[in-house]
């Protein structure tokens, strides 16, 4: 992997299936090179947005976003997708979309449910979907007002249903795997550097969507009855994620640290990080964190951040 590590993800065991089955397999051969693939992250554009917030495609790894949580894990720079079957010791190169060598790979995600459908958003080329583990894909721009779409996440539950924000116009929703795109909000003040959806209670609809700027988290129910500060981190955050058996626990990876929220937002405490640099998180259906360093480097903690331990060791 190149040092701009954009993206960490974790797969249900139960995606994989189809390609993502093979990738996995590939993964745990010997054979070095082979190729196969691999859900929710993000970067950003050119030029800054109108809160200052730096283009996560100019600068590199500093994104992240959650698919369906399991065991397997995916990972991305601006050019290249990876996966690890186990648990980060060793990763294998996914095929990624032509399109990526020109405009690089903006953000991620994988559908809920048990069938192994990818996509990815392409700075300049929009939503790309594959559905055989990276082979193949095909572009899902229909509805959207145009390519530069800096947030993609998969909902909590419907395999059919993504969230897409595009710079300057708002989230978009498909509910029929990206044939369709309708506008759904404008989104918060801030620009979006990376968006989760939460099945977590409370809602008014099916969840909430929560979302990292440059001034903390933001947060909506999935109605879109508007967007509310998500307690008072009141700093810059390059990702959030969520516990899939506490979906009231809410993490953040925040430019000066990890925290932590046990009642979906409301208060924040600080947690211990294993590095300065954390620019990516996930959870797992088992509550294993995972995060990620600009240059690629993973750690996990499976005592909710109290200890972590370096993935390769």
């Amino acid at each position: 992997m190149s040092n701009r590590c954009v993206i960490v993800a974790v797969l249900a065991a139960a995606l994989l299936s189809g390609g993502l089955a093979v990738a996995a397999q590939q993964a745990e051969a010997p054979t070095p090179g082979m190729q196969g693939m691999g859900g929710g992250m993000s970067m950003e554009h050119d030029g800054m947005g109108s809160d200052g917030m730096a283009p996560r495609g100019t600068k590199g790894g500093d994104m992240l976003v959650v698919g369906d949580a399991g065991h397997t894990l995916v990972k991305a720079d601006a050019h290249a997708l990876s996966l690890s079957a186990d648990g980060g010791r060793n990763w294998t190169p996914i095929a990624s979309p032509p399109q990526s060598a020109g405009g690089g790979i903006e953000s991620v995600a994988v559908t809920a449910g048990d069938r192994s459908i990818l996509y990815v958003a392409v700075r300049g080329a929009g939503v790309l979907r594959s559905d055989d583990g990276g082979n193949s894909w095909v572009i899902r721009n229909e509805g959207l007002p145009g390519t530069e779409v800096g947030a993609l996440a998969a909902h909590a539950d419907r395999s059919d249903t993504l969230y897409a924000y595009v710079t300057g116009h708002g989230i978009f929703r498909t509910e029929d795997g990206g044939l369709r795109w309708q506008l759904m909000d404008a989104g918060p003040r801030e620009t979006i550097v990376h968006l989760v959806h939460s099945n977590m209670p409370g809602s008014m609809q099916t969840g909430w969507l929560f979302a990292a700027t440059a001034k903390g988290v933001r947060r909506a129910m999935d109605c879109f009855c508007g967007w509310r500060d998500a307690g008072e981190l009141g700093r810059r955050v390059h990702a959030v994620a969520y516990d899939p058996r506490q979906p009231q626990r809410v993490y953040a990876a925040a430019e000066d640290g990890l925290f932590v929220s046990p009642d979906g937002g409301e208060q924040w405490q600080r947690i211990s990080t294993p590095a300065a640099d954390v620019k990516t998180l996930v959870v797992t259906a088992g509550g294993a964190l995972y995060v990620a360093t600009s240059d690629g480097v993973v750690y996990r903690s499976v005592d909710q951040a109290r200890n972590w331990k370096h993935t390769d060791a």
